[in-house]
Order: structure tokens, then sequence, then C-alpha cells
């Protein structure tokens, strides 16, 4: 079993390169359902999910918690989709999503710009020059997006495993690649892999009930999670309780993570801080 995450640019060959390497390693391959998933957690349309996960960065800026949100939904869904420990993701962002997760083989796909160009040419039915324009775009709002959710380059080969450029190789050959490093004993999920999957699942749905419940929403807590146990760390800023006690706040925030399922016992770490520590 093995699982693959395929980061590319707009018009790249990513999805035949997922839908490839899924059907030789036998997994299912996904990308659209993870979306579904997360916005039927959240109560909310696909493409309202889909719509503010792509809004522009400027705007980003200013969604501040409903943000978080939106990406703790989807990291959620995608762990819950893995959890099997095998699976090929060609949606946004899997490298990052499961950057916790080891056994991950993470891949980028590059493509020349002019096999991109009549790609989206033939696909829209478009000019070059809109073409042309409508790839450049997307690739620089998916640079400031990257950018913005977790500072680093989505061009930067040091976040992946493996860096395939078509230039001078067919998809197939590249499938064939991906195929025989996903087989290799590091990237292979057994017992352990599959265990530390399911803890990371666990974890990902104690932050997402974190963030959505009023008792917790806005707290910057660690979260994590073994066989079950699941511990909360960090400092809670001290305004956040005006309306409770302490005791009545705590238990709020023990009962929000009891009842997500799977959570056998809560171990609280957490500190209470002046707002002006």
């Amino acid at each position: 079993m093995a699982i693959v995450t395929v980061s590319r640019g707009t018009m790249s060959g990513g999805s035949k390169l997922a839908e490839c390497a899924a059907k030789a390693l036998g997994a299912p391959c996904l990308a659209r359902e993870v979306l579904v998933s997360a916005a039927t957690a959240l109560g909310v349309t696909e493409g309202f999910l889909k719509e503010r996960m792509e809004r522009a960065p400027g705007l980003w800026e200013r969604l501040g918690a409903e943000r978080k949100t939106y990406i703790l939904a989807v990291q959620s869904a995608l762990a819950d989709h893995v959890v099997s420990g095998h699976a090929v993701y060609h949606g946004l962002a899997g490298h990052l999503l499961l950057r916790e997760i080891p056994q991950v083989l993470r891949l980028r796909l590059i493509a020349p710009m002019e096999v991109r160009v009549q790609a989206e040419m033939e696909q829209r039915r478009t000019t070059r020059e809109e073409a042309e324009r409508s790839i450049a775009q997307i690739d620089q709002h998916r640079v400031r997006w990257t950018r913005l959710m977790y500072d680093v380059d989505i061009e930067d080969p040091r976040l992946y495993d493996v860096v395939i450029n078509l230039d001078k190789t067919t998809i197939e050959s590249a499938c064939a690649l991906v195929v025989t490093m996903a087989r290799r004993p590091e990237f292979v999920v057994d017992e352990s892999g599959l265990a530390g999957l399911a803890d990371f699942a666990l974890a990902c749905k104690v932050r997402l009930a974190l963030a959505v419940q009023p008792a917790s929403r806005g707290l910057d807590l660690s979260v994590t999670a073994r066989s079950g146990v699941v511990t909360l760390a960090g400092q809670v800023p001290r305004p956040a309780m005006l309306t409770h006690s302490s005791d009545r706040w705590v238990g709020e925030l023990r009962k929000v993570v009891e009842d997500v399922a799977g959570v056998k016992k809560v171990v609280l770490d957490v500190n209470l801080v002046s707002a002006y520590h």
C-alpha cells in the first residue's frame, strides 16, 4: 500500500498521471471527492467551498478563522480518504496537507509551456494569447496562495520526493517511475504506518471540531492523537473566558473533543495567560 500526492501546474498532465498511477497501484484516485467530503462536513455546497478555497490571497488575508476552518475541513476529509494507506491524490496542496505523514510519496510534475498552452487551447477553446494569460494567472495565484497558507514556495523542489519534467518523457514513463518509487520500502504503508494514519485522521477531526465550536473557536492549540488519546496543549488568553468560569470553560473544551468519534481520552495541557503576556 502507498499514498501518492501529485502537485502540478495547470494543464501539466497531473490528472492523467494520477489516474495512470492509481490504476497501476490498484488505488483510488482522489481529487474532487475530498472537496465534496469537506463541504459536507461543514454543511456547505461544494461550489461554495471551492470558491472560498480559490479566492485571491488578498481576500484570504481578511477571512481569518474562517480561512483556517476551510483548510482544516479539507485536511480532515483527505485524512479520512487516505486512512487505509492506499490512494493517489491530485487535488489542492496534498503534499502540504499530509506533510505529517512520512510515508507519503510527494511528486511534483512540470511540463513545457508550449504543451500546457496547447492543452489549454484545446480544452477551453481559447486563443493562444488567452491560454498563455490564463496559465500565467493560475500559476501566480497558486504560488501566492501556497506562500500565504504555508509560507513555502510551491515550486521549491525540497518539498517533494521526486520532480518529473515532461520535456523529454511521457506520462506513461513518468507513471512507471512513480509506481516503482511508491513500491519502495520507504514509501510502503505498513502496520505502523496505518496506526500513524489513524492517529493523524483523528487529530484532524479534533482540530476541525475545535475550529467550528464556539467554546474553542479561534484558539491556537496543538493537537496530537495516539491510539484514541487526544492531547491539547498551548496557551489560552484569559479574555476567551470572560463569559464563563474557568472550570465551566475547561469542561466545554473537553466535551468538544470527547464528542469527536474515535476519541477515548482527553488530556489537557493548557495554560491560561494574560492577554498582555
